[in-house]
């Protein structure tokens, strides 16, 4: 104990007198200038009243194992030094795990309320803590509004039988959760979080955590701000392992991503372990950078100034989601975007970008993808000050793609109705830096891309890999980066305090059988057109109803055979193939209820096309 401190003891046989004679002492006999005082909480003892008597500087010292019902307010207190809550016992210097759980008193709330709220007020720790969920999982667990230097460190919080809705609401400045174990949160039929916040300025630091949750692991914005100023900005997401349990697979848990952004300013991606994501609520994408004013009250929302870097995403069925503005209410605009030195591993798109993004930089990824490497797409934007939506005139404004390793697949960079390559990314963007890519495999070689675009074979580019991602010692990519550094991802600046389970490579496409052999600097040989001309017929049927959407069956034929079916719902990408027919469930869509218009573009094998808009209701 320091010399001179106070020492308080609030206990089950003397709470009511204790926290009598407390009270007087806080309010009459201790100057503003008293040294810090410890106050003791044992089992049955009264946490209400001990944080309302406690100054600044004190430290609140919870009994290990005991247990606290309630609906805790944090209140506000004069300026001076963070106030500390925390448990008796000797913490680990790490990240907690389940395993902590005897070291920790509990706090719990008996309603639909928080455990513990801080509203407007300051300069609080909460250290060594568990929480339960609330009443059924309902909203939140801890609540911050309006609050200022809350720090959150080695909390463990897990979700009850029936899930939670959101682990912690963090609005406020100077909020930093650290240490912690956040799992099991989700809620049927709901979104959730395990960290979340959409109304305060900041900064933000989220680092060393575990994060379990359906919807959103970490996610900014999605609700209204109080202003601009308000706009969550100077956001730091380190070293943090989230994920989603495959167990969760065909569960009513409404999966959406791992990371998002809604509105967010200056914000630092770094060094964490995300993976685990399948198309549920939305289609899949793993992390997503989508400028949204939700509620329609934020027209001032806005993504900018993010870099998402040295991290690995894997094990999801979609990679990364840039949307430029809002397209359902006025918005301001995703720009100056930084996706560099990152591993990612999935089993569909690398990366969809649409809605007039200001600049986007793509440079040194390793991307082991199945499917697409980039998806672009105009579609319809609101801009904040204008009276309504309009259609977008390109993708992204600026955009620079340099030194990634990644598959060409069936389309490699594809605009919508603009075709592959180089016709796409001239029509989907104003200006672009595109060098030094790799884009392997042969079916990209009947397409034009940017020099310098090496496409080797499947095979050679394999070949380049020893593990996780890692370039073998003679492999050509070594300093064929434009920095003179190799291509693609440099690996994690530092280990994640809890290391996550090792990568596999089952998602990496299978070596492509073919008795054409390629340089890995040479560009493949020019094909010979065909001059068929017609175009393809295409049918598109009704073939029953899932839950929610209708179920469409398209049929392509033609004499050259079938080299795409391109099927849309706005611009969302449902389904690309290159076989005939292909079915289109509309329940794994992500859409709200109303009226679309799903549009077939299917080519042939002369590069003919043809277009079917069928309008389509979701219930």
């Amino acid at each position: 104990m320091i010399p001179g401190a106070l020492t308080r003891r609030v206990s089950a046989t003397v709470r009511l007198c204790a926290s009598a004679l407390l009270l007087q002492i806080g309010l009459t006999a201790i100057p503003a200038t008293a040294v810090a005082a410890t106050i003791y909480v044992d089992q049955g003892g009264d946490l209400q009243a001990a944080l309302n008597l406690s100054q600044p500087g004190d430290e609140i010292i919870l009994q290990a194992g005991a247990r606290f019902v309630g609906q805790f307010v944090l209140p506000v207190k004069p300026a001076g030094a963070v106030i500390t809550i925390r448990s008796s016992a000797v913490l680990p210097n790490r990240r907690l795990t389940p395993a902590d759980a005897p070291l920790l008193p509990v706090i719990a709330s008996n309603s639909v309320e928080p455990a513990m709220r801080a509203t407007d007020t300051s300069n609080w720790r909460l250290d060594g803590l568990r929480f339960e969920s609330t009443l059924d999982g309902h909203y939140n667990i801890v609540a911050l509004q309006n609050a200022t230097n809350i720090t959150m460190d080695r909390l463990l919080i897990i979700g009850g039988s029936m899930g939670q809705r959101r682990a912690i609401m963090g609005n406020g400045r100077g909020i930093t959760l650290t240490r912690s174990h956040i799992a099991n949160i989700w809620r049927n039929g709901e979104e959730s979080q395990a960290f979340c916040a959409w109304d305060g300025a900041g900064p933000y630091t989220v680092r060393d955590n575990y994060l379990e949750a359906a919807s959103q692991g970490v996610m900014f914005g999605g609700a209204n701000s109080a202003s601009p100023a308000n706009i969550p900005s100077d956001i730091l997401v380190e070293d943090n392992y989230i994920t989603k349990p495959l167990a969760w697979k065909g569960t009513p848990r409404v999966v959406k991503n791992l990371f998002e952004l809604k509105s967010a300013r200056r914000v630092i991606v770094r060094n964490n372990v995300m993976e685990n994501n399948w198309s549920d609520g939305q289609n899949g994408y793993g992390v997503l950078f989508t400028v949204r004013n939700d509620e329609g009250g934020s027209p001032w929302s806005v993504v900018e100034d993010v870099v998402f870097e040295r991290n690995i995403l894997r094990n999801t069925e979609n990679g990364v989601n840039v949307l430029g503005y809002d397209s359902y209410q006025a918005s301001g605009r995703a720009t100056r975007l930084t996706i560099r030195h990152n591993l990612i591993i999935t089993t569909g798109t690398f990366l969809q970008i649409g809605a007039e993004v200001g600049v986007l930089t793509v440079d040194h990824n390793t991307i082991l993808q199945n499917g697409t490497f980039v998806n672009a797409y105009a579609g319809d934007i609101w801009v904040a000050g204008t009276s309504a939506r309009r259609p977008a005139a390109y993708a992204v404004e600026t955009l620079t793609m340099t030194n990634n390793l990644a598959y060409h697949n069936d389309y490699g960079f594809i605009g919508d109705g603009v075709g592959i390559g180089m016709n796409a990314i001239t029509a989907m963007t104003r200006t672009r830096n595109w060098t030094n890519n790799v884009l392997a495999g042969e079916k990209g070689w009947s397409y034009a891309y940017p020099a310098i675009t090496w496409q080797p074979t499947v095979a050679d580019h394999q070949a380049q890999f020893a593990s996780e991602g890692t370039l073998t010692a003679g492999s050509p990519y070594r300093g064929a980066a434009t920095d003179g550094t190799d291509l693609g991802w440099v690996g994690l600046t530092t280990a994640t305090t809890t290391p996550p389970p090792p990568i596999t490579t089952t998602t990496t496409p299978p070596p492509t059988t073919t008795t054409t052999t390629q340089s890995t600097v040479t560009a493949p040989p020019p094909v010979t057109a065909t001059t068929e001309t017609t175009p393809p017929t295409v049918t598109v049927k009704a073939i029953g109803k899932s839950p929610r959407a209708p179920k469409y069956r398209v049929t392509a034929q033609d004499a050259s055979g079938i080299a795409s079916i391109q099927v849309w719902c706005g611009s969302t990408l449902l389904v690309a193939a290159n076989t005939s027919p292909v079915d289109v469930d509309l329940s794994v869509a992500g859409l709200s209820s109303g009226t679309y218009s799903l549009k077939v573009v299917v080519k042939d094998g002369a590069g003919n096309a043809t277009t079917v808009n069928q309008p389509v209701t979701i219930k």
